[in-house]
């Protein structure tokens, strides 16, 4: 019994885990996207700025190549992110199926042991039943 509850309580703990790398993962990714959304924005406003929009262009503006250069670098940060964070649902899902099965495992353990409890809860009451029965039958 106790090794059951010290599986449960270790399933838990390693379900809690993963959703706290998901939800760190699922952060980051959205701190990447609002800055890659702002880098986008400012290459657009610099590009206007200097009236420029070809990155060929002698003239283009080196902020706007270094800000569309780290727009580009995040974008590949977050498909890996993506990628990273994914593959923690999925293993988020296998530990919540795993939690499942050894809480049902143990759900069938009580279940088991509260009906071996009330037979035997019956079975004292019919030897009570069944003594008093002869002890009446014997008195007559």
């Amino acid at each position: 019994m106790k090794s059951r509850a010290s599986l449960i309580r270790v399933q838990r703990f390693q379900v809690q885990e993963i959703q706290r790398r998901v939800a760190d993962l699922e952060q980051m990714l959205d701190d990447f996207r609002r800055e890659q959304a702002d880098l986008d924005a400012r290459v657009r406003a610099e590009q206007q700025k200097a009236g420029i929009s070809d990155q060929g262009h002698y003239a283009y503006p080196a902020y706007a190549k270094y800000a569309a250069m780290r727009r580009d670098n995040l974008t590949h940060s977050i498909d890996e992110l993506s990628r990273e964070a994914d593959a923690e649902r999925a293993r988020l899902a296998a530990a919540f199926e795993d939690l499942k099965k050894v809480e049902l495992v143990d759900e069938a353990a009580r279940a088991r042991a509260r009906a071996d409890s009330r037979r035997r809860a019956q079975a004292e009451l019919d030897e009570v039943a069944l003594t008093m029965h002869r002890a009446q039958a014997a008195g007559k």
